[in-house]
């Protein structure tokens, strides 16, 4: 999928799922907020009166996200999940949607957002995960490498879940979502 066609072959998916899913989840925002993996910015529309720091490394997505700004206090930052330009414990919320699934590694990534999220601060996820059904995981297996090349590096079959977990974040509230392909969840950062 190119980039800058992201917005439009998704807006269905978007209207009937994800919008509802991003509204609940977003409603948890604390404080100065950083979201990895910003995209073409379609959170955008839920950060009224927080301070954002929007990561994300492709240009043409980049791009897209900044037409959505529209006067709020969003600042888009070209960098890597991986390898951020802040300073420990700097962002209360860490947001991560539908990107967990295409950085090259969701490990480190991870890593970073639990060095710059202040102690006791949120992870707020929402991704879709690698299924515990044996025939949709073994489907996932299949899918993925094909999925990856027309999704941007999605990986359909990452085990999102329990990379949270060896990150240590702890668990406030999950649910699963489309036949549990998809989670919303609020974590706390312990340090």
């Amino acid at each position: 999928m190119k980039a800058y066609l992201y917005d439009k072959l998704m807006s269905k998916v978007e209207k009937k799922m994800l919008h509802k899913e991003r509204g609940i989840l977003l409603k948890n925002i604390e404080g100065r907020v950083i979201e990895f993996g910003a995209g073409t910015g379609v959170n955008f529309e839920f950060y009224s009166k927080h301070r954002v720091t929007a990561v994300e490394p492709d240009k043409v997505l980049s791009v897209e996200a900044e037409k959505k700004i529209c006067g709020k206090n969003i600042e888009i930052v070209s960098a890597s999940a991986e390898d951020l330009p802040f300073d420990d414990n700097t962002f209360d919320t860490v947001v991560i949607t539908l990107a967990l699934c295409t950085i090259p590694n969701p490990y480190k990534a991870l890593k970073e957002a639990k060095r710059v999220c202040k102690p006791n601060g949120k992870l707020l996820i929402l991704e879709h995960i690698k299924n515990e059904n044996k025939i949709l995981f073994f489907l996932q297996n299949i899918l993925t490498p094909v999925w990856k090349i027309f999704a941007m590096g999605c990986h359909l079959n990452r085990d999102t879940l329990n990379i949270i977990k060896a990150n240590d974040f702890e668990k406030i509230s999950l649910k699963y979502f489309f036949g549990d392909n998809f989670i919303r969840g609020t974590f706390k950062n312990i340090k």
